[in-house]
């Protein structure tokens, strides 16, 4: 098998007790979860700010209304039940079936093992090929810079989701389909920080902040566009097809910013960020990119591939992009 890579995470972590939280913190810098902090009563504005969280570590004796945190583990879990919850158990009390519904993974104190096992099949249930998550990170980052000439493009380190919730205003959706994957890349970004990226000069002379917002998507579009045709020709073999021909429908919930491709899987998720050289105290432009392989997705198949001579045969087709 191909040589992978091991993405971080990010956990809202809910922990009181010090030597737990201290234990806590050092198992995730062990496996990969980049851990965020908070109190009960910070829990909730933090899923508001944060869209692209890959799990919560829940203790169950953490202050909050109630004689414990199973109300807060329903409330979490209704905001976002893409979200799986690891409970610290404190009690031996059965938990009732919404509690039981909120809680992916409940785990015994002192029991990192456990909690360990629970985290690799639910939150790092996919693994990438190093030789797709670099060179998706190096096409893309070129694509950005032709679309955008005159910003400053920073890829950020890769990491995996489970929020299923989108970021910004503007977002493009592309199939992806090889013998080794099926299904879709998105862009997403703010349609207000595109705008005044534009303003400052970062595309091409003579087009700036004025464009309308059918302009703007179609400036995401013709990006996505670029990155597909790159992906098409460093990662697809000609004549690709799958055997698995299977669909499903991707649910959209424009008011409340959501989108379902139907599959549990993590999403492997890079965000760039857009600055302007001449303007360094200004706020880059981000945009986020999400691999969603929901339909298949075959590692195995990828180092074949990979390993595979290329094949330099001219089809006769005249591809535009």
């Amino acid at each position: 098998m191909t040589e992978t890579t091991h993405l971080e995470a990010k956990v809202l972590l809910l922990e009181h007790d010090p030597v737990q939280y201290q234990c806590l913190m050092d198992f995730c810098d062990e496996v990969g979860l980049k851990a965020m902090p908070r109190t009960a009563l910070d829990a909730l504005p933090t899923l508001a700010q944060h869209k692209d969280l890959g799990g919560v570590l829940l203790a169950e004796d953490l202050p909050c209304d109630g004689p414990d945190s199973l109300g807060l583990a329903r409330q979490i879990h209704k905001l976002r039940p893409e979200l799986p919850i690891f409970l610290r158990r404190t009690s031996t009390r059965a938990l009732g079936d919404e509690e039981q519904a909120a809680v992916r993974h409940a785990w015994v104190t002192g029991d990192t093992e456990q909690l360990r096992a629970n985290v690799e099949r639910s939150i790092f249930s996919l693994r990438y090929p190093t030789a797709l998550v670099d060179g998706v990170m190096d096409l893309t980052s070129s694509a950005i810079r032709s679309m955008f000439p005159h910003a400053k493009v920073t890829a950020e380190s890769p990491f995996v989701v489970h929020d299923r919730i989108i970021f910004g205003q503007v977002s493009t959706l592309i199939a992806l389909e090889s013998t080794w994957c099926r299904g879709y890349m998105m862009l997403q970004t703010e349609e207000h920080a595109l705008r005044q990226g534009m303003i400052q000069g970062f595309g091409f002379e003579g087009v700036g902040g004025d464009l309308n917002f059918r302009e703007l998507n179609n400036l995401l579009g013709e990006t996505t566009n670029l990155i597909w045709g790159a992906f098409k020709n460093r990662f697809i073999p000609p004549r690709a097809f799958t055997s698995q021909q299977t669909q499903v429908p991707i649910v959209i919930n424009h008011e409340q910013k959501y989108i379902s491709f139907g599959s549990q899987d993590p999403q492997l998720c890079i965000r760039y960020q857009l600055a302007d050289p001449r303007r360094p105290g200004m706020p880059p432009l981000v945009i986020v990119q999400r691999l969603i392989f929901n339909l298949h997705w075959s590692p195995e198949e990828f180092a074949e591939f990979a390993a595979a001579p290329p094949d330099k045969g001219d089809t006769g087709e005249l591809e535009l992009f």
